[in-house]
């Protein structure tokens, strides 16, 4: 299968497991809500979050390891790649059970350093405890997941998170109609989840890579000092991550208080569903960037690179676009409890910034795929501690109180990305230093054909229903879909991209 042919595979099965998870979520947090108030809800992702800052520490070794393992098995040298591979199993394993003592600290002390009403106290212990469960799991494991990056076969991932979520879904509903709804429901059954996805994952490597084999044998201290040299800067670069965005839920908490938390997690669901995409998206380049890199075929890795940032620009921008302009009428049908207005006007905030990182999101993964991580990372360290610093002393010495975080988010994300970030990726490719700012200038362009698109539906008619939103989330994104591939493209990538989707598409009828 040619690479464009399996990026589109990939990438349609990513959208699919996405939002079979997404819908998951997206359906069951407003019951959530209405059952246990915006309070009890706000504590699910605050565990999601503590388990985003054992990621700073587990980072520096896993996060090199997809790349290091498919370096070597792509250039045929099968040895090297199983000595990383048992390596950094055996590390994991290490890491893990060193992990597990502070893990089970924070599940019998959660009330003394969060805000927590008395009669939750106990199904928040527990919604961080089956959190914890799956992260000491999913870090033993996590190596086997190498196997869909090596071959490029993302589709099947996807296809195993499809499954997991169906899964969930089911034993979710089950709990929630024949049981008195918790809090903990959500995590325990996103534990259900990441057990069949462990099993799959041990599964498929057997099966798409018979080269990697278990062997205690093949364990070298070496081959973990190599991945943690090159992976520490990926662990500077999480923790500048949850200084930027993943704390604020936790100094809500503390400074501002419980329920505060919980309306801003409300406000987050936008812009986390609109960054999981990127994430999803972002996944399916990449393995593609590193087989090139690999083999060393320079050309091919830039134009590629080139050619998946005009793809996020034109595809990304059309949600991104529409919730900012719909997303008043979206929070009045999901949680029509809630003050629509408020949660609108904080959601634009933290959307904003996105406005400029859509576009030229893989880029960061250049860093990782040409090893040169280390300036990023010291960067968005400074710039991490910076905002950590602004929000508590603009909480205790101003009244700003639930606007000060996306405030001063919204600030030095613009700052990091319209600065550093393209200038650096375009250091590291050779390539002169405005290469990416004509991508971010694109992508500024789409987002605006998404909402001049938006504002003009919307002023023929304003949506009041889910069928409403849903017509109108169709007619502009398709309308915007159109206009942003004659904004993202040139012609001969116009002309690729449409062949492409008619020969998926003719493919499924002749085969119907």
């Amino acid at each position: 299968m040619g690479e464009r042919k399996r990026l589109a595979v990939n990438m349609i099965a990513n959208v699919i497991a996405f939002g079979v998870q997404f819908g998951v979520s997206f359906v069951l947090t407003p019951y959530i809500i209405r059952t246990l108030g915006a309070e009890a809800y706000g504590f699910v992702p605050l565990a999601n979050n503590f388990i985003g800052y054992t990621n700073i520490i587990t980072v520096a070794l896993n996060s090199m390891a997809s790349r290091f393992i498919s370096i070597e098995i792509n250039r045929g040298n099968n040895a090297k790649a199983n000595e990383y591979f048992n390596s950094v199993l055996v590390a994991n394993i290490i890491l893990a059970l060193i992990l597990l003592i502070p893990s089970v600290a924070v599940v019998l002390c959660v009330n003394d350093f969060l805000n927590i009403p008395a009669g939750l106290v106990g199904d928040v212990q527990l919604t961080f405890m089956f959190s914890f469960i799956g992260l000491i799991g999913g870090l033993v494991l996590s190596v086997f997941g190498c196997a869909f990056f090596i071959r490029n076969r993302l589709d099947l991932s996807a296809r195993r998170g499809i499954e997991g979520n169906v899964i969930r879904a089911v034993v979710l509903i089950a709990l929630f109609t024949l049981l008195q709804p918790k809090i903990y429901f959500v995590t325990a059954t996103m534990l259900i989840v990441n057990v069949w996805i462990w099993a799959t994952n041990v599964y498929y490597t057997r099966k798409l890579v018979p080269e990697l084999r278990l062997n205690r044998g093949k364990f070298r201290w070496g081959a973990v000092k190599e991945l943690l040299s090159s992976g520490v800067w990926n662990s500077v670069n999480e923790l500048s991550t949850v200084l930027l965005t993943m704390l604020d839920l936790l100094l809500m908490n503390m400074f501002v208080g419980a329920q505060a938390a919980g309306e801003y997690s409300l406000v987050k669901m936008l812009p986390t569903f609109i960054q999981q995409i990127v994430v999803m998206m972002v996944g399916v380049f990449i393995p593609q960037f590193t087989i090139y890199y690999a083999k060393r075929q320079q050309g091919k890795l830039l134009d590629s690179i080139m050619f998946s940032i005009k793809v996020m620009g034109a595809v990304l921008t059309i949600p991104l676009g529409y919730l900012i302009i719909f997303g008043g009428d979206f929070y009045r049908v999901w949680v029509p409890g809630q003050d629509a207005n408020l949660l609108q006007t904080l959601s634009i905030l933290t959307l904003a910034p996105l406005i400029v990182t859509c576009s030229i999101n893989t880029i960061y993964n250049v860093y990782t795929v040409t090893n040169k991580l280390k300036v990023p990372a010291l960067v968005w360290l400074v710039i991490g501690v910076v905002n950590v610093l602004l929000v508590i002393v603009l909480l205790k010495f101003t009244s700003l109180g639930i606007w000060t975080i996306p405030l001063v988010s919204f600030v030095m994300v613009l700052a990091r990305n319209l600065t550093f970030t393209p200038i650096y990726a375009a250091h590291c490719l050779e390539v002169p230093w405005t290469t990416f700012y004509k991508a971010i200038f694109r992508g500024c362009l789409c987002v605006t054909s998404v909402m001049v698109i938006s504002v003009a539906y919307r002023f023929v008619h304003v949506p009041t229903g889910w069928f409403g939103l849903i017509v109108a989330a169709a007619v502009c994104g398709a309308l915007a879909l159109c206009a942003n591939v004659v904004i993202a493209f040139d012609k001969a990538e116009r002309a690729e991209f449409i062949g492409l989707v008619r020969g998926k598409i003719g493919g499924k009828l002749s085969r119907r």
